[in-house]
């Protein structure tokens, strides 16, 4: 029999708000990029291309065969990871409505493709750069599908990743969406989730059952319980890697890199137990986006903001209230 899970500690609003900041986070960056047109890049025609350039017979691959790959390519590196950044989002939000509606099997079902699929495809961009839209274009797609990839590849691409962007360890990452064997593992809940029986060994369906068909109100629980942890710390790697794509390709400033980072730790940290909150304190270096004070985090204020399941400080110069919502684009 499986223990009842104790609802006293876990804060699952506080956790869903977090991740409503997140997804608001992604949107906004989005219709940033949109406005902004963050995916093209200006070429500088030769003189004697200009009228081939004019004429409109000639399309990008040609001008990218012609002289001109590293440009284009930007731009398409660009176009590749903010397409993938809204594949993931949209994926991402769904199944967090399909969780809040305890629909457990539809919201794991739903992360599959943007953390096994989306994300990997964008750390692989990332850790490869521009040179990775050369290999996308000219070699057999088989070569980047996923299910191809070998576990060894997976883990050195997100090694490199996380050690990039100073996050997380890559060992986790993989044991989290693709190891079969992992007690954390989302690949054992897939399936599950995907198939009414399992044979597998790491997760067969049990005899005289029917995966989730005849699930207890306290399985769902435990299940929606862990959907929100662990879609808690991946959105805050997920965020941890835009914001340094964004900063890698001068996007944003340094000092908008800063502040939301920042932020968006600020936010994570309240969601976490006390005990652990105590751990984040002396990493916590926020300021106002009104007057710019440095603002001092303590245990009461991330308290306060875990049991009222929000993410605000006040700032003790000018009194405004801070309120973590979406990217802040603040410039130099």
């Amino acid at each position: 029999m499986r223990k009842k899970v104790d609802k006293s500690n876990m804060n699952l609003m506080v956790d869903y708000n977090f991740l409503i900041v997140c997804n608001n986070y992604i949107v906004s960056i989005l219709k940033k990029a949109d406005e902004l047109k963050w995916s093209s890049e200006k070429i500088n025609f030769k003189e004697k291309d200009k009228k081939k350039a004019k004429s409109g017979k000639y399309d990008m691959y040609y001008f990218r065969d012609h002289g001109y790959a590293n440009v284009i390519n930007k731009s398409l590196y660009k176009h590749i990871i903010f397409s993938l950044i809204s594949d993931y989002s949209i994926y991402m939000y769904d199944a967090l409505e399909c969780a809040k509606r305890s629909h457990y099997g539809t919201a794991f079902t739903l992360l599959r493709k943007p953390l096994k699929d989306d994300l990997l495809l964008i750390e692989m961009f990332y850790t490869k750069g521009y040179r990775m839209v050369h290999k996308f274009l000219n070699e057999p797609i088989d070569n980047i599908a996923i299910d191809k990839i070998s576990r060894e590849e997976k883990i050195k691409i997100m090694r490199k990743c996380c050690k990039k962007i100073n996050f997380f360890t890559a060992n986790r990452m993989f044991n989290l969406r693709y190891s079969k064997k992992s007690k954390e593992s989302l690949e054992k809940i897939w399936n599950k989730t995907a198939h009414i029986i399992t044979s597998s060994k790491y997760y067969k369906t049990e005899n005289g059952n029917l995966n989730i068909i005849f699930d207890t109100p306290d399985i769902v629980e435990e299940n929606i319980i862990y959907f929100y942890k662990v879609c808690t710390s991946i959105q805050l790697y997920f965020l941890t890697l835009v914001f340094n794509i964004l900063k890698d390709e001068n996007l944003i400033t340094e000092r908008e890199f800063e502040f939301n980072i920042r932020q968006i730790y600020f936010a994570y940290s309240c969601t976490l137990e006390h005990k652990l909150q105590e751990e984040c304190l002396n990493q916590l270096v926020l300021e106002c986006n009104k007057c710019g004070k440095e603002i001092e985090i303590t245990q009461k204020i991330l308290r306060s903001n875990y049991s009222n399941s929000i993410f605000m400080y006040k700032c003790s110069c000018c009194n405004n209230i801070n309120s973590i919502e979406e990217f802040q684009f603040i410039g130099v």
